[in-house]
């Protein structure tokens, strides 16, 4: 009997017409996934392309964004969300947008541009519940704390945290920066990759390495 009513709740919720499913179930539109990354459930993507090695953590709410490879994103990341005017009568899209993201409009055009791509570039590492508004640039091997608002454009291997966000350091020296940028290992092949592994603690001698021809 108590199975019985345990199911007869069960269906009752389930046929509930107020129930809004893309928060319960996993989305992708207009969305390219590497075969050789991984996404974490629930989240939901539109026009997002995620390259190889990346691993995204559950409930991602992603659009209008690169991912490039071998990067580590944490739980409960919001990455483009839409831009709002702050210099107008009003903040609300109902009178700048023609969307209806509220239902309704008194639009008739669009007024702004309310969407601008977001780039995550290569071995990029993001903390959990972290904010990255429209247009951000995060550059290769950035640090993004947890619980940062990613408001502005981000070096390539910085560490950068809070709300506002701020730069702490960098992770390596600008002339090692400088090499791991042109070298741009995340490209390479296998044998390369496996190099990353064996030296992984060995940045300088890593780079040092490919002063081999064999290795560019």
């Amino acid at each position: 009997m108590k199975l019985l009513k345990n199911l007869y709740h069960l269906f009752k919720v389930l046929y509930k017409k107020d129930i809004h499913w893309n928060y319960y179930a996993s989305k992708e539109d207009q969305t390219t996934i590497d075969k050789n990354a991984r996404v974490h459930k629930v989240h939901f993507f539109y026009d997002v392309v995620v390259e190889k090695g990346t691993a995204i953590g559950p409930n991602a709410r992603i659009s209008f964004a690169t991912i490039g490879k071998f990067c580590s994103l944490g739980p409960n990341l919001v990455c483009g969300w839409g831009i709002h005017p702050l210099h107008g009568i009003s903040t609300s899209p109902v009178f700048y947008s023609t969307l209806k993201q509220a239902g309704f409009t008194y639009s008739q055009t669009d007024k702004i541009q309310e969407r601008k791509p977001v780039r995550i570039g290569n071995d990029v590492f993001i903390g959990a519940n972290v904010t990255i508004l429209d247009g951000v640039t995060i550059g290769d091997g950035a640090v993004i704390g947890a619980g940062a608002v990613v408001s502005k454009d981000i070096p390539p291997y910085a560490i950068a945290v809070g709300c506002p966000i701020k730069i702490l350091r960098y992770r390596f020296s600008p002339l090692l920066i400088e090499q791991l940028l042109v070298i741009k290992w995340w490209d390479k092949d296998d044998a390369v990759l496996r190099s990353v592994e064996k030296n992984f603690f060995e940045v300088q001698g890593f780079v040092d390495s490919f002063k081999s021809a064999a290795m560019v």
